[in-house]
């Protein structure tokens, strides 16, 4: 009779556990009940069951022990993990929850336990790490993260704010670790979709002291101001936009005050910095340049700071290349005659630019410094290569300047298939008006360029709705 047992037991594993495998029943029951099993595979050893038993087969409450340190302990059916259970392995690491023929169908949201490390960290102020690695310092409030602190992340990833019930609530900043950064409120442990709002520095500087002075930069940059400011333009509150002017317009003052209102847009909202002025290479030309190579605006600063910040939609716009009013012995020259007069002198342009070196070595080092900019920063720029950028005294005011106000106005505004427009100027809809207009308004002489990584539906403008 034990034979027979033995048999039937031997044929049931093989047909539904371990092929080819040999097994011993250390203690107990190992047919019907509990019991204490050893398999193997030939000479070698496969692990050591202990648990319930349903003719011959593993079924019910068990644990197994496999080889190579593995646990499995929950229910099994028919030889095979099935229903609650958890797979705990050598490493340490475990994984719990519903099982079926062997496989984790659902798995157990992680259970964290946490060690205190420094402080109060039940009603107080204190330092810990749970048992993900997740790191945290800050207030806590019945033994939850409650008030302001930081988390440190095992992944990698780090959110600085307000907490409550253990999770982000409030105001705070969320930096993952491929560089993006999600910056507003979190409800729950998640960011919640703030309304969009609108961040700008315009820049605009004529009065130099320790250079040829300019005519029409700071009246361009007043209108940007001013539209932004309009209803038509969104209506930026004052609080968000900031308007420097020559004298306040000095290296110092235009990055202080870039960083301090950038930095609070959040990862819904659109940032701008528009300059016009004087330009060098890889330069702006502050108020304050000291007509030498001290106090300049140097691209990549400003390009760090458009980075820097958790803002969605950025946009650089630079009318820094042109001539002017294209000043010859104090004489206005007209655009026609300007066009007809044009011509090249030992590789160099005639004309005078806003810059110090040639327009060609000049454009070409701009371009340069705006290389290996992050997606959504859009840049806009008044001339192609080899080119100058011309003012109108017709229009008084820079071209590109010009025809980019007017773009923002909603001329820039296109139908869509079904002869429809929305409310809202996307950066391609802008170059496209811009490029246009202000080719044929120049008879072909100046091509706007855009560059950068963005979404060229990324929106610039948000038109009031009608």
């Amino acid at each position: 009779m034990q034979h027979k047992s033995f048999f039937l037991l031997l044929f049931a594993f093989i047909g539904y556990a371990l092929p080819q495998a040999q097994a011993q029943c250390k203690e107990g029951n190992c047919e019907n009940g509990w019991g204490i099993y050893e398999y193997s595979i030939g000479d070698t050893y496969q692990g050591r069951y202990e648990g319930n038993f349903v003719e011959g087969k593993r079924s019910g409450k068990g644990k197994f022990v496999y080889a190579n340190g593995d646990v499995y302990d929950g229910n099994w059916v028919d030889g095979k993990p099935k229903g609650y259970g958890s797979r705990i392995y050598k490493n340490g690491k475990i994984k719990s929850g519903e099982w079926n023929a062997g496989r984790l169908v659902r798995a157990d949201k992680p259970r964290l336990t946490r060690e205190c490390l420094v402080g109060n960290c039940k009603d107080g102020h204190g330092k810990s790490v749970d048992s993900g690695g997740n790191k945290y310092e800050g207030n806590f409030k019945n033994g939850m993260y409650d008030g302001y602190g930081e988390m440190k992340y095992a992944s990698g990833d780090r959110y600085v704010g307000y907490f409550g019930k253990g999770v982000p609530n409030g105001k705070g900043s969320f930096y993952r670790t491929n560089g993006h950064v999600d910056t507003g409120e979190f409800f729950n442990g998640k960011p919640v979709k703030n309304k969009m709002k609108v961040w700008a520095v315009i820049v605009g500087v004529g009065d130099y002291q320790n250079f040829s002075k300019l005519k029409f930069t700071t009246k361009d940059a007043e209108r940007v101001y001013a539209f932004m400011r309009s209803i038509e333009g969104g209506a930026v509150p004052e609080n968000q936009i900031k308007l420097l002017l020559d004298e306040e317009a000095t290296a110092f003052n235009i990055m202080n005050t870039a960083a301090d209102l950038f930095e609070q847009a959040d990862t819904n909202d659109q940032i701008m910095f528009y300059f016009a002025g004087h330009g060098k290479n890889s330069a702006f030309l502050p108020y304050d340049y000291d007509g030498d190579q001290g106090n300049l605006l140097y691209h990549g600063l400003v390009n760090s700071l458009l980075q820097d910040s958790p803002a969605k939609f950025k946009l650089c716009v630079v009318d820094a290349c042109h001539s002017g009013s294209f000043d010859m012995n104090d004489m206005t020259m007209p655009y026609k005659e300007y066009l007809e007069n044009y011509k090249e002198s030992e590789g160099e342009l005639a004309s005078a630019t806003r810059s110090t070196r040639s327009v060609r070595e000049r454009i070409k080092d701009y371009y340069k410094s705006f290389e290996g900019v992050k997606s959504g920063l859009a840049v806009v720029m008044s001339s192609a290569s080899e080119e100058i950028s011309l003012e109108a005294n017709k229009l008084k005011q820079g071209v590109f300047s010009y025809y980019f106000i007017q773009g923002l106005k909603g001329h820039a505004n296109q139908k869509d298939e079904n002869g429809l427009t929305d409310n809202v100027i996307t950066v391609d809809e802008l170059y496209k008006f811009i490029e246009k207009n202000v080719r044929n308004f120049t008879f072909g002489f100046q091509h706007p360029l855009v560059n950068g990584e963005y979404d060229a539906l990324m929106p610039v403008t948000v038109l009031p709705t009608k």
